[in-house]
């Protein structure tokens, strides 16, 4: 097992993911993740937890993709949040999942105030579970952390994020009802349940959708933002996917976002806002796909 939140299962969770499976490989175990809901941090932090990279059904996605079969989620509150080291390890790690082997970085931090580290879980599971450290993945002579994806998207950098995810960033939750404006200026488009994401900036994407999660991509206009022409307050991301006519409400889609093509902006009209979304809706069809 591996612990830790995995927001945006970067390179350097896809290290621990590696060493992970082939622990398990070679002994015959289920390799697993543990993870926390809501973020440690929103607990016990005075700032809140950071700006979520992922929904979390992006989150499990990738982790599968990655060889995990089993995610255990622990509901993070102030009681396990005052566990002690040796607490977290005697209750959660061994009687709760019976763990064989533990598989963490070596800037893990666990129990109460993030007093036990990687040397103290060493101690600690002596004769009742091995420890695997694993070493950091170093991109642009800097570890590769969520804090620098999260910096690489708050300046709308995807490429930046791209070489620290391994992949383009993508979001993938499920289509809810909006207020139907697209629809009304001719570009019907399928809103997504945030799941407290906020990542981006907000501005005007090309991606490409895939409906129901899978393929085939379908190229998409995306807008990210609280609609400022409309007097919008609250965030929203809405897709409009090019030459698709359908009912998405209720199914998943995915987004993998492939440019930034503008900010978002207050139009005089909605005239002029329908002829600039055609003008975004013309540079997503043409733009290339990346490598």
């Amino acid at each position: 097992m591996t612990v830790g939140n995995f927001d945006g299962v970067h390179l350097g969770h896809q290290e621990l993911l590696r060493l992970c499976l082939d622990e398990a490989r070679h002994e015959g175990w289920v390799p697993a993740i543990l993870t926390f809901d809501p973020h440690p941090a929103s607990v016990v932090s005075a700032k809140g937890a950071p700006p979520r990279i992922q929904t979390r059904a992006s989150m499990e996605r990738q982790l599968r993709e990655h060889g995990v079969q089993e995610i255990a989620t622990l509901r993070f509150d102030e009681a396990i949040a005052r566990l002690s080291p040796a607490e977290f390890v005697d209750r959660v790690l061994v009687a709760a999942l019976k763990v064989e082997a533990v598989i963490v970085g070596d800037d893990f931090r666990f129990g109460a105030h993030r007093s036990g580290d990687a040397g103290l879980l060493r101690e600690l599971g002596r004769r009742r579970f091995r420890v695997i450290e694993a070493p950091p993945v170093i991109v642009g002579a800097e570890r590769v952390s969520s804090s620098r994806v999260r910096a690489a998207l708050a300046a709308g950098d995807l490429e930046a994020a791209a070489s620290l995810l391994g992949r383009r960033y993508e979001v993938e939750s499920v289509v809810v009802h909006g207020d139907h404006r697209g629809r009304e200026l001719g570009y019907p488009t399928a809103n997504l349940a945030l799941d407290g994401i906020s990542a981006l900036p907000s501005g005007i994407y090309a991606a490409d959708a895939f409906i129901g999660g899978e393929g085939p991509a379908r190229r998409a206009a995306v807008s990210f933002g609280v609609r400022p022409t409309f007097d919008g307050q609250d965030f929203r991301l809405e897709a409009y996917i090019i030459d698709f006519d359908g009912d998405l409400y209720g199914r998943v889609l995915r987004l993998v976002f492939l440019a930034r093509l503008r900010d978002e902006e207050r139009f005089p009209s909605v005239e002029a806002l329908r002829e600039q979304i055609g003008r975004d809706v013309a540079a997503a069809r043409d733009l290339a796909s990346p490598p």
